[in-house]
């Protein structure tokens, strides 16, 4: 067996991560943890306190949101820096992350609801879940413009800024 030695343009410089990579890693860590974390609570002073519902992964928008977002940080993850790869894996990324992002806003927007007969409300994990899946949206949608503002020689064209 044969190897070829490692060409210097075919293995180029490591790759630079970027602004809104970063943001989309932690961004869908964010997104994740929120998600592990209960959405609802109510209070019952008087009884006993205050009650915590259910993981939100349980609800339908609590496991969209873990899911998507530990999908489209692999997804990211396992990108190369072929246009093909990026291609493939930037516009799905963003598609996803856009339905995350409404689905966990029609959920707050529908409101709490009720928890063990009582009005609940949100807890501070549901809004940094929002906020989270709404930064990834951001995040994806950055990477994508980004990717398309490039030549195929991987240099920005001429005349833009």
């Amino acid at each position: 067996m044969h190897f070829a030695e490692p060409s210097p343009r075919r293995f180029g410089a490591p790759r630079r991560g970027s602004l809104w990579a970063t943001l989309l890693f932690v961004a869908a860590a964010t997104a994740a943890t929120a998600a592990s974390r209960p959405w609802l609570r109510v209070r019952f002073d008087r009884l006993f306190g205050e009650v915590f519902g259910p993981p939100a992964w349980q609800s339908s928008a609590g496991f969209t949101c873990l899911c998507t977002s530990a999908l489209v940080a692999v997804m990211a993850a396992t990108e190369t820096r072929t246009r093909a790869s990026q291609s493939a894996v930037r516009p799905a990324s963003l598609l996803l992350s856009v339905i995350m992002t409404c689905v966990v806003a029609a959920h707050l927007l529908r409101g709490p609801g009720m928890l063990r007969g009582v009005s609940a409300a949100w807890t501070l994990s549901a809004f940094v879940g929002a906020a989270a899946t709404a930064a990834l949206a951001v995040a994806c949608g950055a990477r994508l413009s980004e990717h398309r503002g490039r030549t195929p020689s991987g240099t920005r064209p001429t005349g833009a800024g």
